[in-house]
């Protein structure tokens, strides 16, 4: 497996101003990443000139992007606000061509509206997540669902099955089960179900004791179950945690996970 960090592990250092989308690039070869996840939050515009600087950058650190991650609310009551939605994701798709990513993240929105919207909303739901399938495909970028927004094993693996498209695939966020950012009694069962479909893996880190590890989740565990999935891909490490030393922190996750590459 590979080393990878989504931006949001650094979201209060960019958000105070003492990082930015380059300075962090910069960051991630210091900890000798293999890629990043590029958070669409965090660029500074969708202009040719900054991807260009960016691809250049990544380029000459010896960073592959693993990910462009975009955002998304599917389940919304607004079918109109829903195909705003289905374009905002196209858009971030055109900058992951750009760059030469080969996925992009998008959500679904929220796992409570989805089952309170029956199968009319579930419906609309997954002929969303067909169209953006279909918008990978078209580019030769895989879509990878997240889990995101309290959305189960059950339900993300109900639209990967429906739309049934070789472009749609997972981003498995080990911490967004429900109980999201705990470990519940079908977290460990539901990274089982999903890790067979998933194209990257958030590794979610909360807690973080002084070896890097995490407090709640069990890494050796979460590998073992990886490792008998043969997921080979990268682990991109997503840290959301209260501690704001988030540099500091950083350091000591990449170097605990070292040992799962």
């Amino acid at each position: 497996m590979k080393l990878s960090c989504s931006s949001w592990s650094y979201h209060r250092t960019f958000d105070e101003k003492k990082m930015d989308q380059l300075g962090w690039i910069d960051q991630c070869a210091s900890l000798e990443l293999d890629g990043v996840e590029l958070l669409g939050h965090h660029f500074p515009s969708k202009d040719k000139d900054d991807l260009r600087r960016l691809k250049k950058a990544c380029t000459d650190r010896f960073l592959s992007i693993a990910m462009v991650s975009a955002g998304g609310h599917l389940t919304v009551s607004d079918d109109q606000e829903r195909t705003k939605q289905i374009e905002q994701i196209r858009q971030w798709v055109d900058v992951a061509a750009f760059l030469g990513a080969p996925r992009v993240r998008f959500f679904c929105g929220s796992g409570d509206e989805l089952r309170a919207g029956g199968e009319t909303l579930y419906n609309k739901v997954r002929d969303a997540v067909g169209q953006i399938a279909r918008i990978g495909e078209a580019n030769g970028i895989v879509m990878a669902l997240e889990n995101h927004g309290g959305t189960s094993a059950d339900q993300v693996l109900r639209l990967l099955n429906d739309v049934n498209n070789d472009y749609l695939k997972l981003t498995l966020d080990v911490g967004n089960f429900p109980p999201t950012s705990h470990v519940g009694p079908d977290t460990y069962n539901s990274i089982r179900r999903c890790a067979p479909r998933a194209s990257i893996v958030h590794a979610k880190f909360f807690n973080v004791r002084d070896d890097g590890s995490d407090s709640e989740f069990d890494w050796h565990n979460i590998h073992a179950i990886l490792r008998q999935a043969e997921y080979r891909g990268f682990l991109s490490v997503e840290y959301e945690g209260p501690d704001a030393d988030e540099i500091a922190v950083m350091k000591r996750i990449v170097k605990f996970l070292r040992q799962f590459r």
